[in-house]
């Protein structure tokens, strides 16, 4: 903090700052903040499918969905659409996105800005050097590529990750109060969004930056001053923590029940697993998404490995050539500008396009590993290497595997290429320390054989990845299952090409291209390195005054990025109203919606399990969430696909299926089939079980396996299944009058209400799904006890009678978390205005730094 009294001068730079994010926000984002339009982002469609009828339940009655009854047959809402209330923290949110809206994709942008920009200032770096890194920051591809997927709660852990680094160094630095708060209201803000793999690295980060402290406070016998720091910092994490109780609780409560827990059931033979036998996810299934080696040098050539697996190119491009010898100039126009080449030739399954951090953010990276001082060099590097490492995957496979399989919480998480998101956070914030410390150095001979290492080890790898550029194979190759297979055979099939000499031109165009776009893309990094560090030299030469070589440098270093990010995220991207288009109601949608009963559920045939447009407007048995419930994932994989097939294969040759063959969707009171978007393509199922019944004959099992093998064969409104080695009843027989009844007469997300008749005690079984965290069942007000049955349903012993039954959703890991949740957001939001505050008045009296 500067000694002298607060001016405006003083104020200038972080004024521009600020007015530069807002600038650089409304640019990129023009079509949304002006002219209304958004971005056709999936998982914010796929979102708006999953959260509906829970947004709306909230609108209608005041109170938190905690149940989602539109996905998956049911299932806890905590993860998805439950407003937890944090208001302290949404407050300091709010500031941190600059005031735009939270409903608007341009907000994420201003908030990397915003955030990396306060972790710079915490690190002394100057205004107009941490305006510039900020900006950088936020336009690596990485964050435009997830801020255009609609990725939100990734970018804002990404985000206020940098704030959390920024308040540890301060907590380091001795300035414990502004550090202590800066601290805990970044990883208060960090926990909030609930995006722990983000966040699980970030963890990594902030030990080794620990250890390396904790290393020079042995060596210069500053062992209680490091001891004194470490207990600030736990005191924030553990006020921090505090405002995310309720969603920690409630994770920590739902995982063992989701597929991050142990799995109940033998593995098929050769099928595909997604989770081990011991809990967590399936080693090929959580490393599917891993970087390859070389594939990291798209941090400094953007088209090393191709770019996107859809790309579009000029008609001055080899493919254009091939297929206008096909098709014909306009054609071949057509499908080249398309977006759909396949340039990558990596081996991820897909990806949205590179991971480039700049080449001007590239050289400085490495200028940094060499002339920055010990103590900020080794964790940085530390950290860097660590993320690459963690990001590299089943290509690093004796590190990645031995930390999968012993240390925990590796195999909770997949999509492990993530952990670059952090490697990226680091390097701008190396490069802008460098170049500060770089113009505030005299040129002597050390720096300037550390300057020329830099120049040669960035620019040189462009210029030898053009000399080299002849020798790749630039066909694209990815393992499944143990074989290798050629990808880009697929290509010509795609476009409908029959010819297999046609075929070959265009698969030799494409590698073709390949290998031109990393030609043009490494000359483009030296050319643009070169200047830099040309214009840098002049400057330490006393012939470029420092003021303009930091802002020519900013501006080719924020062009560079910008340039490339417009590859991904351009205003063709935006449209009106995207999406309530994606979301538009259907015929088949309208019939449905004629029922007015209050309670049945939807089949969607096709990819049930990966969508949500069914969701907006039904009670849906699929959906998309990527953390669904473990029994109910075994139920699609081992009877809900099954059953999809007999239907699909009777529809096809024209006839209706045969709803007695489909026991599992029966007893998930599946009213209607939709395989279409006409209103004839909508089927009623008479079949249907209906939202409770009673049940002549229990089938006792005693192994999951056996439990779900049952349900094959099942007769669900005249028998149940059930594990006696979880649960048991009274009796495997029961008499059932035949004015015998369980009428559903309320139903809401978190309230069911029954009106039971029956002369015989009875066991009845309910169509929701079972889940033992937090279900209250009473019997007439007196409490009773649920049992699963069918390996997903509800089963309940009901005396003989008429008797009101009601089910409530009351988890106590909300409800009493978010009590404490709620206050410790006010204290942390009181820290922070008391820390502002208390610097204010030190700078505006002049006083000396904290």
């Amino acid at each position: 903090m500067s000694k002298q009294k607060l001016s405006l001068k003083h104020l200038t730079p972080y004024i521009v700052g600020i007015a530069a994010f807002y600038l650089v926000t409304l640019s990129y984002f023009y079509p949304e903040l002006v002219k209304k339009e958004t971005l056709h982002q999936t998982d914010v469609i796929q979102f708006a499918g999953m959260s509906k009828a829970a947004v709306d339940y909230n609108k209608k009655t005041g109170e938190q969905a905690l149940w989602n009854d539109a996905m998956f047959s049911g299932l806890p809402n905590y993860l998805i659409a439950t407003g937890v209330p944090v208001r302290g923290i949404l407050i300091l949110k709010t500031i941190t996105r600059g005031f735009i809206g939270k409903e608007t994709t341009a907000h994420l942008l201003f908030t990397l800005m915003f955030s990396f920009s306060i972790m710079a200032l915490c690190f002394r770096v100057k205004p107009y050097l941490a305006m510039f890194g900020a900006i950088a920051f936020a336009l690596t591809t990485f964050n435009v590529m997830s801020i255009e997927a609609g990725h939100t709660t990734k970018m804002w852990a990404i985000a206020y990750a940098a704030l959390v680094i920024g308040g540890m160094h301060l907590i380091f630095s001795k300035k414990y109060l502004m550090g202590f708060a800066i601290f805990a209201m970044g990883l208060a803000l960090e926990l909030e969004p609930s995006h722990f793999q983000i966040t699980f690295y970030l963890i990594f980060i902030c030990i080794i930056y620990a250890i390396s402290e904790l290393v020079f406070a042995v060596k210069n016998k500053e062992i209680p001053a490091f001891a004194k720091q470490s207990a600030v910092i736990l005191l924030a994490i553990v006020l921090a923590s505090g405002t995310s109780v309720a969603r920690i609780w409630m994770t920590m409560e739902y995982t063992p029940y989701s597929i991050r827990g142990e799995a109940q059931l033998k593995p098929v033979e050769g099928a595909k697993q997604e989770i081990q036998a011991d809990g967590g996810l399936d080693k090929e299934y959580a490393y599917s998404w891993s970087e390859g080696k070389w594939e990291s040098l798209t941090l400094l050539i953007p088209y090393f490995y191709g770019g996107a697996s859809g790309e579009k190119l000029s008609i001055n491009s080899n493919m254009y050539e091939a297929l206008a010898a096909s098709y014909g100039a306009k054609q071949a126009e057509q499908i080249v500008q398309s977006g759909g080449i396949p340039l990558y030739r990596g081996d991820q399954p897909f990806t949205g396009g590179p991971a480039y951090a700049g080449a001007i953010v590239c050289f400085l990276f490495v200028l940094a590993m060499l002339i920055l001082d010990n103590r900020y060099r080794w964790w940085i590097l530390g950290g860097f290497v660590l993320m690459m490492f963690f990001a590299w995957g089943r290509n690093f496979s004796t590190f990645n595997y031995f930390l999968f399989d012993y240390f925990p919480g590796f195999n909770k998480f997949r999509t492990v290429a993530m952990a670059l998101s952090l490697a990226v956070l680091l390097m701008p914030l190396a490069g802008m320390l460098a170049l500060q410390k770089l113009l505030d150095s005299k040129w002597n001979k050390e720096l300037q054989k550390q300057f020329f290492i830099a120049v040669g080890a960035t620019a040189g790898v462009a210029v030898l990845a053009i000399l080299l550029s002849g020798i790749p194979d630039y066909t694209r190759y990815i393992e499944q299952q143990g074989q290798v297979i050629n990808v880009d055979q697929s290509f010509p099939q795609r476009l409908g090409v029959q010819d297999q000499a046609t075929a070959n031109r265009l698969i030799d165009a494409l590698h073709d291209d390949r290998q031109s776009v990393l030609i043009s893309d490494s000359i483009r990094t030296a050319i643009l390195i070169l200047i830099v560090a040309g214009l840098l030299y002049f400057t330490l030469q006393g012939k470029v005054k420092p003021q303009v070589a930091i802002m020519v440098t900013g501006v080719i270093m924020v062009g560079d990025l910008w340039l490339v990010g417009k590859r991904y995220l351009n205003s063709e991207k935006f449209q009106k109203n995207a999406v309530q288009r994606s979301h538009q109601i259907t015929e088949a949608d309208k019939a449905i919606l004629k029922d007015k009963d209050m309670h049945y559920r939807v089949f969607s045939l096709g990819q049930f399990d990966r969508e949500a447009q069914t969701s907006y407007y039904h009670k849906s048995v699929g959906g998309y969430f990527a953390a669904k419930m473990l029994r109910y994932r075994d139920l699609i994989d081992r009877q809900l696909f099954p059953e999809q097939n007999k239907m699909i294969a009777s529809l096809k040759e024209g006839k209706r299926p045969d709803f007695s063959q489909v026991p599992v969707s029966n007893m998930l009171n599946v009213k209607y089939i939709k395989f279409g978007n006409e209103a004839r393509a909508v089927l009623q199922n008479p079949e249907a079980a209906g939202n409770a019944w009673f049940v002549e004959s229990v089938k006792t099992v005693t192994s999951p396996d056996e439990e779900m093998d049952a349900l094959a064969r099942l007769n669900p409104t005249k028998e149940a299944v059930i594990d006696a080695s979880r649960f048991e009843v009274s009796a495997t027989n029961f008499q059932v009058d035949s004015a015998a009844s369980i009428e559903l007469t309320k139903y809401s997300p978190r309230r069911l209400a029954f009106k039971s008749s029956n002369s015989n005690p009875g066991l009845a079984v309910f169509s929701e799904i079972y889940y033992p965290k937090g279900w209250e069942v009473k019997i007439d007000g007196n409490p009773a006890e649920l049992v699963s049955v069918n390996y997903v349903l509800r089963g309940l012993e009901v005396p003989a009678g008429e008797h009101e039954i009601t089910m409530e959703f009351h988890p106590k890991s909300f409800e009493n978390g978010a009590t404490i949740t709620n206050i410790s957001s006010y204290l942390v939001l009181l820290i922070v205005i008391g820390a502002c505050g208390f610097m204010v008045v030190k700078e505006v009296k002049g006083g000396k730094e904290e």
